[in-house]
């Protein structure tokens, strides 16, 4: 014999905000439970529950977790902002890629500049220190900087920057 509290079933948060009975074949119970209701709240506001209860029946069964986690979130963002929604969050992402990727660009151009600068100053301290044939020097320098600049792992500061020759 079932007891008082396995006969009762509490409702999901569809059902219970829109105070109708819950029965087994509920298609909005998995997704929504009694202890996140905001989440139907916000659907609710947005596209409206018979809406939701269409748009989820044509889904597959497998793929309505999705996109009921897909229309929490724009109804949300929707309610954040009532004119561009889920957009404006796309929209500001997109300028913070390229505030990055200008920086970026600008890092990689002071890099090149640093390493021509790099590879003058070993050209002009080979040159003074050995007295070589030219195609010796051209091998030695280019060695030199490729192992000077990929090897390093200092920081960058004034210090780096100062006009003192590097210790040995």
């Amino acid at each position: 014999m079932e007891s008082a509290a396995a006969r009762t079933k509490i409702p999901c948060a569809a059902c219970r905000i829109l105070r109708r009975r819950c029965t087994k074949d509920c298609i909005l119970s998995p997704h929504f439970t009694p202890t996140e209701p905001e989440k139907f709240v916000a659907v609710q506001w947005v596209l409206g529950a018979s809406n939701v209860c269409k748009m989820l029946q044509e889904i597959p069964i497998a793929d309505r977790g999705d996109a009921v986690t897909s229309m929490v979130y724009e109804a949300k963002a929707r309610l954040a902002d009532p004119v561009y929604g889920c957009v404006a969050f796309r929209a500001s992402l997109q300028r913070q890629v390229s505030h990055l990727q200008s920086e970026l660009n600008a890092a990689i151009a002071e890099a090149m500049v640093l390493r021509a600068q790099l590879l003058e100053v070993l050209s002009t301290c080979t040159i003074h220190s050995q007295p070589q044939d030219a195609a010796r020097i051209s091998k030695q320098r280019d060695l030199e900087a490729q192992s000077c600049f990929w090897e390093w792992s200092g920081t960058w500061g004034e210090e780096i920057l100062g006009t003192e020759d590097p210790v040995p």
